[in-house]
């Protein structure tokens, strides 16, 4: 029995993040119990942690313990996923104040067997965490010292999970990934020099350096870290313990070593309000799978795809002159009125919001009413909330549950809570970042972390692992040449596999996602890529009916048309596509206008779009301008148009 025991895998959750990053919303709500894009943080933890393969998991509550086992007891009475093969343990202790103290406490008591994961509860990944631990037993085979194995993710520099915390320094040993440098700094800081101790340099043949990684917050440790915790008290965190442990690793004996996920793996840290907004449209945008906004729910479908990722339960109302449009995600029981918009926003259960509302940005928790001709951009509004009508909430409010606001009520960065609402309004004061989109609280005093909230204007990111920015990027442009040919093989690979096999399209595009990771392309050339992709099948070349190929091939992709091509400047990629494809490809040649006909028939383009595409043929002297399919298209196109105005 004791063997069976010591071969599974156990992990420890460490359910506090000691700073007040997230105040006042986590003095009456966990941190475990933080609704992201729909579901409890806890939640995605523990089915990443059983989809990795662990089974045994320690959750350890320095506050705030009664509310996470009645939560935890909840969900095993409702025989969620993760409660029917895993075993959940929830361990309190108030005496604890720091993450050291976690540790010191887990090896007097003992909990902890041999090889385990140590992780936060803000940490959200997808990774298989069963084989990151073999490869740990790996290192320690070899290095009977190596105590603790880091996992990050790399990611572009412009990266928005970089720019939002803190950024690392690492260096490494090119030929084992042992640790020899680890720094974290701002990346924002006037200071942009980093040292690299010469002894570093020589006594290794090869160094590895890396300035563009995201720290997930998981460790893959060995028996021997909870003891080091314990003789020394000067451990407070765990970066208190990389540093210990390299300052002084020939006393300590023991080393550190380090592991980059995969590009199809995600890993993220939710430190900080920003992070917290990057993670939640990631979700929404497939990233994360097979963690999804139906994640912890035994019963899946209960939510309504309606393009632009945009989702809905099924027991929402939306008026049919409301307006989604795009990473939208409402709750059930919710109901949205008349010409109300909706953007980028997250809209929890049994929320009644009025007509004429604008929501952009914002977090919307359940039970919020929120009234006619209101405002609501890049705030967060908790359960219970009451906004009454033609109130404006704008850069980076937040308001605490239970809080009614008053009419024509207009609220800037201002912090809201129910207790005391008028003594207890605290501002948002700018901090000094020279991009002037961070906002820390002052009413906090100073703290380990630096408060950071929600951006003053919205950001245009759309991804966790999107290369675009709207700062405009030093480093030398990419992708080169080559990087582009190898994404665009990758792209037609992927969908000719999935295309032959009948996989799932959202499967594809996280495939597509991942390859435009890992070449830096831009968001613009991936638009331009699938299209050409789709036009370049392998069986299209042998096709003896191409377009009735192609028809299928654009029916049977139709989810992932509606993924990339969705606005103005991306329907213009698409044409672009279509343009090169219909030059370059001989199976296309003279069959433009029936590519872009069957393009129009399925709503991927509209009229608009075409008659500015084919102005640009003609200026440009394109090889397609007097092609008799597409000169013959756009005559029916006009006649068409007229038709429909006369009918009018």
């Amino acid at each position: 029995m004791e063997s069976s025991k010591e071969n599974i895998v156990q992990a420890v959750v460490i359910m506090d993040h000691f700073n007040n990053n997230f105040s006042p919303i986590n003095k009456t709500k966990p941190m475990a119990l933080f609704s992201v894009a729909g579901v409890p943080l806890i939640d995605y933890v523990l089915e990443s942690l059983l989809l990795g393969g662990v089974g045994e998991t320690i959750l350890f509550c320095c506050q705030d313990g009664p509310k996470i086992k009645e939560y935890i007891k909840k969900c095993t009475n409702e025989k969620v996923p993760w409660s029917l093969t895993m075993d959940v343990q929830v361990i309190m202790s108030e005496t604890c104040q720091t993450m050291g103290d976690v540790m010191r406490e887990i090896d007097a008591a003992g909990l902890v067997r041999g090889y385990f994961i140590l992780m936060g509860v803000n940490s959200i990944t997808n990774i298989n965490f069963a084989a990151l631990l073999e490869q740990h037993k790996v290192i320690c085979k070899k290095d009977k010292e190596a105590a603790m194995t880091l996992i990050y993710k790399k990611v572009s520099w412009e990266h928005p999970l970089i720019k939002n915390d803190k950024a690392l320094f690492l260096a490494a040993d090119g030929k084992t990934n042992k640790v020899l440098i680890h720094e974290k700094y701002k990346t924002k800081s006037n200071d942009n020099v980093l040292q690299l101790p010469l002894d570093c340099v020589l006594s290794h043949s090869e160094v590895k350096l890396h300035h563009n990684l995201v720290d997930t917050n998981i460790a893959l440790c060995s028996p021997s870290v909870p003891p080091l915790f314990a003789d020394n008290f000067d451990f407070q965190t765990r970066d208190d313990f990389v540093n210990g442990i390299l300052i002084n690793e020939e006393i300590l004996a023991s080393t550190l070593y380090y592991t980059i996920l995969k590009d199809t793996q995600y890993a993220a840290a939710i430190t900080n309000w920003k992070t917290y907004q990057i993670v939640c449209w990631d979700i929404l945008h497939y990233w994360t799978l097979p963690l999804s906004i139906e994640t912890g729910s035994f019963y899946q479908n209960n939510y309504v795809f309606m393009g632009n990722h945009n989702f809905r339960k099924t027991s929402s109302k939306l008026s049919r002159s409301c307006t989604l449009i795009e990473d939208v995600l409402i709750g059930a029981n919710t109901q949205i009125c008349d010409n109300t918009t909706v953007s980028k926003t997250m809209i929890g259960n049994n929320c009644e919001i009025g007509n004429n509302v604008t929501l952009i940005g914002s977090h919307i928790m359940d039970n919020v009413v929120i009234k006619e001709n209101c405002k609501i951009i890049n705030s967060f509004i908790d359960n219970k909330c009451i906004i009454e009508s033609d109130s404006i909430l704008e850069n980076g409010t937040i308001i605490t549950a239970n809080v009614n606001i008053k009419p024509k009520s207009k609220l800037k960065g201002a912090v809201i809570e129910c207790s005391e609402i008028d003594n207890n309004e605290k501002s948002l004061g700018k901090s000094t970042s020279e991009s002037g989109t961070e906002w820390e609280n002052e009413s906090e005093g100073s703290g380990g972390d630096e408060f950071i909230g929600f951006d003053k204007e919205w950001s245009d990111s759309e991804s966790c692992y999107s290369s675009d920015s709207s700062v405009q990027s030093s480093l030398p442009e990419s992708p080169i040449p080559e990087d582009t040919n190898i994404f665009l093989q990758e792209v037609i690979d992927s969908l000719a596999r999935g295309y032959e096999e009948k996989l799932k399209c959202d499967y594809l595009i996280l495939e597509i996602n991942s390859s435009r990771y890992a070449y830096n392309i831009q968001l613009h050339e991936v638009n331009f890529f699938v299209i050409r992709a789709m036009l370049s099948m392998p069986i299209l070349i042998d096709s003896k009916s191409v377009l009735v190929t192609v028809k299928d091939i654009l029916k049977f992709f139709r989810p992932i048309l509606s993924n990339y091509i969705k606005t103005k400047s991306s329907i213009m990629d698409c044409l672009r596509a279509v343009e090169e494809s219909c030059i370059k490809c001989e199976w296309l040649d003279g069959k433009a206008g029936q590519i872009v006909h069957l393009l129009y028939e399925f709503d991927v383009v509209d009229e608009d779009s075409l008659l500015e595409w084919y102005d640009d043929l003609k200026d440009n002297e394109s090889l397609l301008v007097n092609q008799t399919s597409l000169v013959k298209f756009f005559e029916w196109l006009q006649e068409a148009s007229e038709e429909s105005e006369e009918s009018d």
